[in-house]
């Protein structure tokens, strides 16, 4: 007769999994057919813009909001229900639509510190974009202390709008911020020079900066003030004066959201065009840095003229001191988007890194504000490839439209999405039909075990995918065969089948998932259920 150890190695073979990294543990990969959103958060009036968390944590999403509130929100709470982590909006303005508090990201010691960063606009003049150190409670991980670590770089903006925003501590442990190019239209005007902003590196504006924001680093700041510092290795440092030492890349006009991806340090810039282009940029991980993208000498892949800003392929406008159109040292866009219809404000987005989805990994996920749209495409030889729109899945009834402020990343490297017009944070997932709860790579971890001498357990789908589940069921059958329901429970866990097999005979079993509308999980290629188990 078999052993119970003999019929749970069997299951062992049927549903392990090479080895994956700790993050992951528990969570089954799915090859998506097609991908769909569930709502995670809503109620959110303080004009949402940013969804983030500290990489590797599972347990917790950041709300960053414009008016001035980052919100916690614990996997698997309520709707509605969220903590405030930091309340400044006594400490910005928001007098300019794009002014406020505009960017998050944590330091890369931030497990052992607890430190992050804040950008946001200050009033003074036009606006003063403030780059800030908060501490998280040491005593309250679900709450930062009040009064900042250090406000370590300031600038003042010549206009309110173009403040860019987006902070992110690189793989080197330092920060790159992109700032606009100061605002206005068409980067000219007063506080732009000549040439525009874009163009001029003797300003930050419209720039990629890299930045040291302990004052660390050897170099004292050069174009900003505070006490950050700026680390070796800049590509147009030279010295106190002539260019500003703080220059990652040139060439911007509003790089409103931008992304490494995390695995390369691949670059993705989405910047806002003016009137004709929206564009994403992009360079592999192995740059050094020095990029120039083109704006105002260039506008997507076209020339552009500051005077005709409405004719989309100008003659190219000479400038002394800047580059001319199409010279061949400007690095194009890798996707230009036409204004054309609906677009008009590119939403940059992320690189998909994440546990779940298998057959997206290192898809770039971007959208536009005014359009809504949800799209994708993996780059591959330097180009886009395998482009995706995945609109009408995701957002079925358009409430993008005009919303799609910003998407997000979680711990786990799951995508967000933030529609400001009703106050949601929506997750990208397949459609329930696509997940095995016990599907290859979770057969090894604590999120699934079958014991001989404890309960059973498996994924809770619900907490990690956010699906909303109403009961499980387990199958017992033969591998790759007919499976029949032996039991159902709204759990998690059970005391496990006491059934052992005959002689010879083997046993294999799976869990599905069943939501309120009867949608059942997938029990695997090549088997059946039967009968399909009813609600506990």
């Amino acid at each position: 007769m078999k052993t119970r150890v003999g019929f749970i190695s069997i299951v062992g073979v049927l549903l392990a999994a090479p080895f994956q990294a700790a993050v992951c543990d528990g969570v089954s990969p799915v090859e998506a057919s097609t991908l769909v959103s569930v709502v995670v958060e809503n109620g959110l009036t303080g004009r949402p813009l940013l969804v983030t968390a500290p990489p590797g944590d599972k347990n917790r999403i950041f709300i960053v909001e414009q008016d001035g509130f980052i919100w916690v929100k614990q996997r698997g709470s309520a709707l509605g229900v969220r903590s405030l982590y930091l309340d400044v909006s006594g400490l910005i303005t928001t007098a300019g639509n794009e002014q406020g508090l505009l960017g998050m990201d944590f330091a890369s010691d931030f497990d052992t510190s607890g430190e992050f960063y804040v950008s946001y606009t200050r009033p003074g003049g036009s606006g003063i974009t403030n780059l800030v150190t908060y501490k998280q409670d040491p005593d309250n991980p679900n709450q930062a202390n009040p009064v900042p670590v250090a406000s370590f770089f300031s600038l003042v903006q010549p206009q309110s709008n173009h403040n860019g925003g987006n902070i992110q501590t690189g793989s080197d442990g330092f920060l790159y911020f992109g700032l606009g190019d100061g605002g206005g239209g068409n980067d000219s005007g007063a506080g732009h020079a000549t040439c525009g902003n874009g163009q001029d590196n003797t300003t930050l504006l419209g720039k990629l900066i890299r930045i040291d924001p302990t004052g660390g680093s050897p170099n004292a700041p050069d174009c900003g003030l505070g006490s950050y510092t700026i680390p070796d290795g800049n590509p147009l440092a030279d010295g106190p004066g002539g260019n500003c030492d703080e220059i990652w890349a040139t060439g911007l006009r509003n790089p409103w959201r931008w992304t490494f991806d995390p695995a390369n340090n691949d670059l993705y810039i989405g910047d806002v065009g003016q009137e004709c282009w929206e564009e994403i940029n992009y360079v592999p991980g192995t740059s050094t840095g020095g990029e120039n993208y083109g704006w105002r000498v260039m506008e997507g892949p076209n020339c552009f003229n500051p005077t005709n800003a409405f004719n989309c392929n100008p003659t190219g406008v000479l400038c002394s001191g800047s580059p001319n159109c199409n010279d061949p040292g400007l690095t194009l866009p890798v996707l230009a988007v036409q204004q054309a219809g609906a677009n008009c404000a590119m939403t940059g987005g992320y690189v998909y890194r994440g546990c779940r989805i298998t057959n997206l990994q290192g898809h770039y996920f971007w959208g536009d504000f005014c359009a809504g749209n949800v799209s994708s495409f993996l780059i591959s030889g330097g180009v886009p490839t395998a482009q995706t729109d995945w609109s009408a899945s995701v957002d079925p009834t358009g409430t993008l439209l005009f919303g799609l402020t910003s998407f997000g990343r979680d711990g786990e490297g799951e995508i967000y999405i933030v529609d400001r017009t009703p106050g949601s944070i929506l997750k990208l997932v397949p459609p329930l039909s696509d997940f095995e709860v016990s599907g290859q790579g979770v057969f090894n971890s604590d999120a699934f075990r079958l014991s001989a001498d404890a309960n059973w357990t498996w994924e809770d789908l619900e907490f990690n995918s956010m699906h909303p589940i109403a009961y499980y069921s387990v199958y017992q059958g033969s591998p790759n065969g007919v499976f029949d329901c032996i039991h159902s429970t709204t759990s998690t866990d059970w005391v496990g089948d006491a059934a052992i097999p005959g002689p010879g005979g083997l046993f294999a079993y799976l869990v599905t998932a069943i939501n309120a509308s009867a949608v059942e999980t997938s029990g695997g290629a090549g088997r059946t259920l039967n009968p399909v188990c009813a609600a506990p």
